[in-house]
């Protein structure tokens, strides 16, 4: 699916304004504890802008707009870390854009030495030929080093994931993938590459028509 799929609305708060929102949102949590203080990403040069966006929309990082991170495997070689607390998920265990729950997972105490990943994030497969493989997790897991996740604030999560799953960014996260045998992207390139963000109204209104839409292709 391609081109103007919803009408804008003028009226709308402009996507420049959203950013602002995303940015203070992410200071209180870091203020309270709740993330880290992330490395600021650099200004988007002209050159980098693949095409120009709609009135109201703005051209970002992905890691503006939420947290991004690395899961992380604890010591497999104490069988403490594993149990039934928190699902730990692998690339196997992101199938047709969905997350499959019940195979590993880990102990309160894994999870102390893992990463924490709330819900409603996007889990994206860094490494391999499943590379780009992604999907939205319904409850909080954690994940091995095989997987780049980013935790959205203030953002339609939907949008991002649709947006994730564009040839554009599917490109990028191949051109951006280091290694000669294995394509690898790390938490930092990942971050670094460009999505196109409207209003999050819009992006609500974008969403509803995309679901409309595959329920069609679906039937």
């Amino acid at each position: 699916m391609r081109g103007k799929l919803v009408k804008q609305d003028p009226k709308d708060q402009p996507a420049s304004e959203l950013l602002k929102e995303i940015q203070a949102a992410k200071e209180r949590l870091v203020k309270e504890g709740k993330i880290k203080q992330q490395k600021e990403l650099p200004p988007i040069k002209p050159d980098e802008v693949p095409y120009a966006v709609p009135e109201g929309w703005v051209w970002t990082r992905l890691g503006e707009v939420g947290e991004t991170q690395t899961g992380t495997t604890p010591a497999t070689k104490d069988s403490d870390n594993f149990g039934d607390y928190i699902p730990f998920i692998g690339p196997g265990d992101i199938l047709n854009q969905a997350i499959v729950y019940n195979n590993n997972g880990l102990s309160e105490k894994g999870i102390n030495n893992s990463r924490l990943i709330q819900k409603y994030s996007i889990l994206m497969v860094c490494i391999g030929g499943s590379i780009g493989k992604h999907a939205i997790n319904t409850v909080d897991v954690a994940c091995n080093q095989q997987i780049n996740t980013i935790t959205p604030f203030t953002c339609d999560v939907k949008f991002l994931f649709y947006s994730m799953w564009s040839d554009d960014f599917q490109n990028n996260v191949v051109a951006n993938a280091g290694g000669s045998a294995t394509p690898i992207i790390n938490k930092n390139k990942w971050s670094m590459i460009l999505i196109p963000l409207p209003p999050l109204a819009e992006q609500k209104r974008i969403v509803a028509k995309i679901d409309q839409l595959m329920a069609l292709c679906d039937k």
